[in-house]
């Protein structure tokens, strides 16, 4: 065993006097180590909190140029997560330990008296945000070094529940069945989910002036969000890709022909619907379709899987659902159902006999 070292250090004390320090390791690297370590100790009063650095940089400088919507998200994230856990410690504290035990801790939040954990996506979205807030800090020579490290943290929570599609006999039926539906929102809202696949805050943002009868195809302009859980914000699109042209089935093109007007939000005439209106609105749809246990966005997740399963290719899929790439188009609708695997019942069979003896195959 190596014998034990020693080494004085010099520096500068708070009021610019000389100090020397001595350190005791195996090796000129612990030593240095150490004396790095006590440096970092002495600095904690000239590096702001995770609060204040929130409250004073990143709120009024980056929080304010993001959309309403996310900017809300993200101000939830801060008030119920990050600044309860974090707040009070100093920037350059807050080390891959810190962000483990966080991580532990919004995993176990019924512990402390929340409705529920949080789940691994909702755990994602608030470390995506925490990366944010100290690559900031890093840029600004705040911190020396960025505490989130992705392949390090252990995520141990509840899994997140994907987005379900329907079956084909599901939407087959619905489909069927939304041009029958008494109430005309009700009508223009289902239409607009099961033959579109558009997201629900781009339905509520569309105009009838968005609507070319002729051609039979919507334009997709804007999109109205609800940062304030209610009142309606009409908004850009989600991003520069989501802006497109849908084409209009004919099933569609008679529930929209019927109902056609000049001009005003297709859902709400002057002003879009308020969320609660556009909740209850589901609700009293999915009850007169009889469709149980399946969200709004579970209609675009069949859209997708059925482009999918029907020979669509990544780049057009993504193309016709508004996404900046193919990936989340491979991501979430690659996961095939049921009803896809038995579509290729016939090309299996084929594939699996081709080299089987003539009597063992059809």
């Amino acid at each position: 065993m190596a014998s034990n070292m020693n080494k004085t250090y010099t520096y500068l004390d708070d009021d610019q006097s000389i100090k020397t320090i001595r350190f005791f390791g195996k090796s000129k690297k612990e030593l240095d180590l150490k004396f790095q370590h006590f440096l970092s100790s002495q600095k904690v009063e000239d590096v702001p909190t995770v609060k204040e650095f929130v409250e004073s940089t990143y709120i009024p400088m980056f929080l304010s140029t993001l959309r309403p919507t996310t900017a809300e998200n993200y101000k939830s994230y801060l008030k119920l997560n990050i600044l309860p856990f974090m707040g009070d410690l100093p920037m350059n504290q807050v080390r891959i330990d810190t962000i483990q035990g966080f991580v532990n801790w919004m995993a176990t939040a019924k512990e402390r008296g929340r409705k529920k954990n949080l789940n691994e996506p909702t755990i994602t979205r608030v470390l995506g945000l925490v990366k944010r807030i100290f690559n900031i800090a890093f840029e600004m020579k705040i911190v020396d070094d960025i505490p989130v490290k992705n392949t390090l943290v252990k995520i141990n929570a509840e899994k997140g529940t994907h987005h379900i599609p329907l079956t084909d006999e599901e939407i087959r039926k619905i489909r069927m069945q939304i041009p029958e539906l008494k109430n005309k929102e009700e009508r223009l809202y289902m239409a607009l989910l099961a033959f579109t696949g558009m997201r629900t805050e781009e339905i509520m943002g569309l105009r009838w002036e968005d609507y070319n009868q002729d051609g039979k195809y919507l334009l997709v302009k804007r999109a109205v969000t609800y940062p304030k859980r209610n009142m309606p914000h009409i908004d850009e699109t989600k991003t520069i890709h989501s802006e497109r042209t849908v084409a209009v089935v004919s099933l569609l093109a008679k529930v929209l022909d019927s109902l056609k007007r000049d001009s005003g939000f297709i859902l709400g005439g002057d002003s879009p619907l308020t969320c609660t209106v556009k909740d209850n609105m589901f609700k009293r749809a999915k009850l007169h379709l009889n469709i149980v246990g399946y969200s709004s966005h579970d209609f675009r997740a069949t859209y997708g899987t059925q482009l999918r399963e029907n020979g669509v290719s990544s780049i057009e899929g993504a193309g016709l659902m508004g996404h900046a790439d193919s990936r989340m188009f491979d991501r979430v609708y690659a996961r095939t159902r049921h009803d896809g695997i038995m579509k290729q019942a016939k090309t299996l069979e084929q594939i699996m006999c081709l080299n089987a003896p003539k009597t063992s195959c059809p």
